[in-house]
């Protein structure tokens, strides 16, 4: 049997057409390789081939067996602990909202018409998070570099006409609906690993394309008057470099390379806050300040620093702060201080369990992207889950009145609708990544095979 007429009836019996071609790939560079060595061994061409397909076996039992190992799986486990996770903190923020003074309470402010919409805006998250699981995430890195660039002068266009200001933040408004031109900066995270995958091997040359592409990226959030996304975004897009290098992407020393990306980031960051506190405008240096203040232990914090250590200092292993009331008439915004919430209305030891609920979430993803085989799915993967963990790790410092509050905002605590469907939208690339990771794992060629002893029988 000829090696093309192996390879249809093999790929015949696969199901999933995704897997079809890389499979084929594979049987066909192992079929190459035995070739090779029965040519070796002294064989014709022709009948090399023929000795190497009768090793492959009986190709419908072949296709059969590679249709049980590449085709695509649902992470059903996953997306239940999701759902679960959403539900949960969904009724717990519901209960604290209520259980604070009407003075307090601006739930129907942060969430237009009420819990109810909240809530269907939790659903509609849901569907589209397993609606992207289902998409092939492949199809984005194929197009990464022509998504960004559309992406990038797309919401430039619609932030410098059609942006709306509200409290210092630029938002989109769209049938009475706003979103957060700052939050939906993040979709350009896959999209940044996609395109530094297409940079592998290019040596150094790659790297400071990888750099220049963080660029257009980082200007939108900057001119929406998010600095701290800014922060968040460029130090993500900074790790997934840092971890491409790692994984020998660009054939450059990696230690030195990456001391190297992270010393000159140091220096930049020193340098920035240097300019805005000595030749920065006024209302630049005072936000400065203002984010720096909660690390000064003595006096000049802010006072919703002071509130938040009021709060969290009498808290109690289980049950309720005395004076928790008290403590909580500054807050404005409890989608902002959740776990301080928590703390003082549950006890600590409610609050560290459901941060590290949130936490183990985020941090099985992250470990399962760096398992990928296929190396773009592994940049991109690691690239959502990173910025998650990130976000839960300043939310946990701002509830802790370390960093100024309200400064970012955590995956399934808050009221924000936009930043809601995000968040299902990554998600559901991580689960997209999972889904496909047997269908689309990158192929390699193995050149160590063992003696065939019926290569005799075949040249016979």
């Amino acid at each position: 049997m000829k090696k093309e007429e192996y390879l249809d009836i093999v790929e015949e019996q696969i199901r999933c057409k995704q897997a079809r071609e890389g499979v084929r790939r594979e049987l066909a560079a192992h079929i190459e390789d035995q070739a090779e060595y029965c040519r070796a061994q002294g064989m014709e061409v022709s009948e090399a081939e023929e000795a190497a397909v009768c090793e492959m076996g009986d190709p419908v039992e072949t296709g059969n067996r590679m249709d049980e190992i590449h085709r695509p799986k649902m992470a059903w486990k996953s997306i239940g602990s999701i759902i679960l996770l959403s539900l949960v903190t969904f009724i717990l923020q519901y209960i604290l909202t209520n259980s604070m003074p009407d003075s307090m309470n601006t739930y129907s402010v942060w969430i237009p018409g009420g819990a109810p919409q909240y809530l269907l805006i939790h659903a509609i998250g849901w569907g589209v998070m397993i609606g992207v699981c289902y998409l092939d995430y492949t199809r984005i890195g194929k197009h990464a570099k022509l998504l960004m660039v559309l992406g990038c002068v797309g919401i430039g266009f619609l932030l410098a006409f059609y942006a709306r200001p509200v409290n210092g933040a630029n938002y989109f408004y769209f049938v009475n609906s706003a979103i957060s031109v700052r939050i939906v900066c993040f979709l350009f995270l896959p999209l940044y690993g996609a395109v530094l995958y297409q940079y592998r091997g290019q040596g150094y040359r790659g790297i400071l394309a990888g750099i220049l592409w963080m660029m257009p990226s980082l200007l939108i959030p900057l001119k929406a008057g998010g600095m701290m996304i800014v922060v968040i975004l460029g130090g993500t897009y900074l790790i997934m470099l840092t971890i491409a290098v790692c994984k020998d992407w660009f054939l450059v020393p990696k230690i030195l390379t990456a001391a190297g990306l992270w010393g000159g980031t140091a220096i930049f960051i020193y340098g920035w806050i240097c300019y805005i506190r000595y030749w920065g405008a006024p209302y630049q240096a005072a936000r400065l300040h203002a984010f720096s203040e909660p690390f000064i232990l003595k006096t000049g914090v802010t006072s919703t620093t002071v509130m938040m250590r009021n709060l969290l200092s009498g808290s109690v292993l289980l049950g309720t702060k005395a004076e928790f009331v008290k403590d909580a008439e500054g807050i404005m915004q409890p989608g902002d201080y959740t776990l301080s919430l928590v703390c003082a209305f549950y006890g600590i030891l409610a609050a560290v369990v459901l941060a590290g609920g949130i936490a183990l979430l985020f941090i099985r993803f992250f470990q399962m992207s760096l398992k990928q085989k296929n190396q773009l799915g592994m940049i991109m993967g690691t690239g959502c889950s990173t910025v998650f963990l990130l976000q839960l790790f300043l939310y946990i410092m701002g509830n802790m009145g370390l960093i100024l509050s309200g400064t970012s905002y955590c995956p399934f605590l808050g009221y924000g609708r936009s930043t809601a469907i995000i968040t299902y939208i990554l998600l559901g690339i991580l689960l997209s990544i999972y889904r496909y990771e047997n269908v689309v794992s990158e192929i390699r060629t193995r050149k160590t095979l063992p003696v065939y002893a019926q290569c005799e029988k075949g040249r016979r």
